[in-house]
């Protein structure tokens, strides 16, 4: 139990880690975006705080899940932006679960049950995975026709692997997959302060 929760750990911390990196990399384009005067027309700019406070209609646990993805973040930007941060964490989050649900299937382990599950959270996961790049393209390149319902496509697609789990509480998937699908919402909640609910 205590090697679990070590590896556990570790698991966590590289996450950490590999997200941080992917922040970082992505500041820096957007940064070389918002410098070359490409920003969106009628995108207001607020300071992140203000970003995540307007998104959780001041619900603590949303306001925190918030500040905790735009930790990186500009202090103020175009709100684009902090959608596009969102959404690529979001992306990248997706390509991790699914490796881990791989290394999941891989072992053999799996009841015949809780592996159904796991390979329909897949499947969901590869809709939800393309439908948020198409969302980081259009937002980056300020197109926002499609936006709305390709989030809302995501969070379907995510929350189907999410019911999908409840009968596996216990199991480190369900937590995977809860965390995914409150970046889902996040990411969804900063994108509608652009385009709308």
């Amino acid at each position: 139990n205590n090697t679990s929760h070590k590896s556990k750990k570790k698991t966590s911390t590289i996450s950490r880690a590999a997200m941080t990196l992917v922040t970082a990399a992505l500041l820096v384009s957007l940064a070389a975006l918002l410098a070359a005067g490409e920003a969106c027309n009628n995108v207001p700019s607020m300071t992140s705080y203000d970003a995540c406070l307007t998104l959780s209609n001041k619900t603590e646990r949303w306001h925190a899940l918030c500040r905790e993805t735009l930790s990186n973040a500009p202090a103020t930007a175009e709100l684009t932006v902090y959608a596009l941060i969102a959404t690529r964490l979001a992306r990248q989050r997706y390509r991790n679960s699914v490796a881990e649900m791989d290394q999941m299937l891989g072992t053999g382990k799996l009841p015949a049950d809780e592996k159904a599950a796991v390979d329909h959270c897949k499947a969901k996961y590869g809709e939800a995975g393309p439908l948020m790049a198409g969302v980081a393209d259009q937002l980056f390149a300020c197109d926002f026709s499609r936006v709305r319902q390709e989030y809302i496509d995501a969070q379907v697609a995510v929350g189907s692997c999410q019911d999908g789990l409840w009968a596996y509480r216990g199991s480190p998937v369900v937590d995977m997959v809860t965390a995914d699908f409150d970046l889902t919402m996040v990411s969804y909640l900063l994108g509608a302060l652009i385009v709308g609910r």
